[in-house]
């Protein structure tokens, strides 16, 4: 497979400084699409968190394939995974298949903090009794090495812990009856005769090393929080670990659009601490304690210690959308935000924010997809992910030709 053309080189410009210096330390971004049809491929869900594409020494990139993108796929429907070699024109090469993904947050693709150069977590789903579980696979042996299976519960991973030590877990089986964008087709809820909102799931912890899960929050607790009624299921995704991993934020959402609850929370690793936090868009976390929502004007700094605001990242010429994706580089000398003018525009770019100098620059515009209906469940996300240098973002948008492909973004110092 050939390296694709840079489909554009711009010297970015920069709108907003508080240093005349600093307005000669430009930058040239450039972006460049790795992937082609026919086949359509994404990596899935959203780069905070150090959720991060490529592998320790970033000769691999992991990613889906798939047949279709403008449905949702059905029970039975695959999608392969697969490594693009970064050192070899970017050749696509399959080494497995889930059948557990969808087209916002693909199959949970995270590559093992305590092997991150030959290991990677993904979920899968039994077509036989519709239990989701989680995989583990080595890229050198080919093989998966361990699966996280639960009896009668799709208990699966919502995120891995940085430090590497446990995933959060979610049941997609109950997530997957409730909102169609983050399903996966044919997961049993294996709880859902009993209660809306039983005190035997919700969110969990589960140890890489020993398999063990734990109940951190129940779904009884937060409905109680919410005051939600008794028949009306809520559900949790967006499960996100701090740098630290002694910290998890992540998001209570009821059945349907518009209909509550819709509202955030964070909560310790080892299960106290739950508390309500100011929910702003997509969040992500910087510190510790320190927690990115959107604003009225820029990025407001939440500490969820003392529930204060503690600054702001930019205004409204800085990011019009700061309640967009956004991600912070592992290096945290940057700070990037998705963007599109409105919700069903074609084309999206993004806004890089540079710490040390409060200098932001524009990408291009990047033709996506939104497709119908009021949230459409098949909408290509702006989801920046970091790689492990602080230098490129990987990305996702349409080909020439019509196909969801991938791109890369690339910071080069213009005098480099």
């Amino acid at each position: 497979m050939k390296i694709f053309q840079i489909l554009c080189i711009v010297i970015a410009v920069i709108y907003a400084t508080t240093d005349l210096k600093a307005q000669e330390k430009k930058i040239t971004l450039e972006v460049e699409q790795i992937t082609a049809g026919p086949k359509h491929h994404l990596f899935g869900y959203i780069g905070h968190a150090l959720t991060i594409p490529w592998n320790k020494s970033e000769r691999y990139i992991v990613s889906l394939q798939t047949d279709f993108y403008k449905r949702m796929p059905q029970k039975g429907e695959a999608a392969d995974i697969i490594l693009i070699d970064t050192k070899n024109d970017y050749k696509i090469i399959p080494v497995d298949k889930t059948y557990a993904w969808n087209l916002q947050q693909g199959t949970m693709l995270y590559w093992n903090p305590n092997s991150p150069e030959t290991q990677f977590f993904f979920n899968d789903l039994d077509l036989e009794t519709g239990l989701v579980f989680t995989v583990l696979y080595d890229i050198e042996k080919r093989e998966r090495i361990r699966e996280y299976r639960f009896e009668n519960e799709s208990v699966a991973n919502g995120g891995v812990a940085p430090g590497g030590k446990c995933f959060a877990g979610i049941n997609y089986g109950k997530i997957s009856h409730s909102r169609e964008i983050i399903s996966y087709a044919g997961a049993k809820d294996f709880g859902r005769e009993g209660p809306a909102n039983p005190d035997n799931d919700g969110l969990f912890k589960v140890s890489i090393e020993t398999g063990a899960k734990e109940l951190l929050v129940s779904y009884k607790t937060l409905a109680e929080l919410f005051d939600i009624p008794e028949d009306y299921p809520i559900y949790v995704h967006h499960t996100l670990w701090n740098r630290n991993s002694d910290r998890i934020a992540f998001i209570v959402r009821g059945k349907g659009e518009g209909k509550y609850p819709n509202g955030a929370c964070v909560i310790h690793s080892d299960g106290t601490g739950l508390e309500r936090i100011k929910k702003g868009g997509h969040p992500e976390w910087l510190d510790g304690n320190i927690l990115s929502v959107a604003g009225e004007g820029g990025v407001e700094l939440y500490d969820v210690d003392t529930k204060l605001l503690e600054g702001t990242i930019g205004d409204t010429g800085t990011f019009p959308n700061p309640g967009d994706d956004k991600a912070y580089s592992p290096d945290r000398k940057w700070f990037v935000v998705a963007h599109k003018a409105h919700t069903r525009a074609e084309k999206r770019n993004y806004i890089f924010y540079r710490f040390s100098d409060q200098v932001h620059f524009n990408t291009p515009m990047i033709p996506t997809y939104y497709g119908a209906g009021q949230a459409s469940v098949t909408r290509i996300d702006g989801a920046p992910r970091w790689n492990r240098e602080s230098n490129k973002i990987l990305v996702g948008g349409v080909a020439d030709d019509g196909s969801r492909q991938l791109f890369i973004i690339r910071i080069q110092p213009e005098n480099e």
